[in-house]
């Protein structure tokens, strides 16, 4: 009995933990959503790694992908931060859906989400690491529905 009862308390804790590491990145997803469409730079940067992170954007010739470039989010978090600031009615149509989180050792993770800003839906695959810390987006690949 004695047994039963110390891994029950095991199964609970270890069962907590993991819900606090998934709270923590969808935290970081969700500052990136929020950062995003209020163009809030103090979001992006909670959500971002400023020093190395990058994201993969198409080259396009005659509307076609030829190849990607990296770029790295402490320019993209400028970029995106000082956009003129969304309508009331387009904020009011935004959607975020994570469609799935799979964290690995408690030190890195993958999250795939979708992401309605106006008209277009972005489908991102995000790769997210703890630093220092802190769950951060170390890079993203992306897809655009419109």
């Amino acid at each position: 009995m004695r047994k039963a009862i110390t891994i029950i308390m095991f199964l609970s804790a270890f069962t907590m933990y993991c819900q606090d590491e998934t709270k923590a990145v969808k935290s970081t997803i969700q500052n990136y959503y929020d950062g995003y469409i209020d163009r809030d730079i103090k979001k992006l940067n909670k959500a971002f790694d400023l020093e190395n992170g990058t994201m993969k954007v198409p080259i396009l010739k005659d509307e076609k992908v030829i190849g990607f470039n990296n770029l790295y989010f402490k320019d993209l978090v400028l970029k995106w931060g000082n956009r003129k600031k969304l309508s009331p009615e387009i904020l009011q149509n935004c959607v975020l859906k994570i469609l799935s989180i799979d964290i690995v050792d408690d030190k890195i993770a993958s999250a795939k989400i979708s992401m309605k800003v106006d008209t277009i839906t972005y489908i991102d695959i995000l790769s997210i690491q703890k630093i220092k810390g802190k769950w951060k987006i170390t890079n993203k690949i992306y897809s655009v529905r419109k």
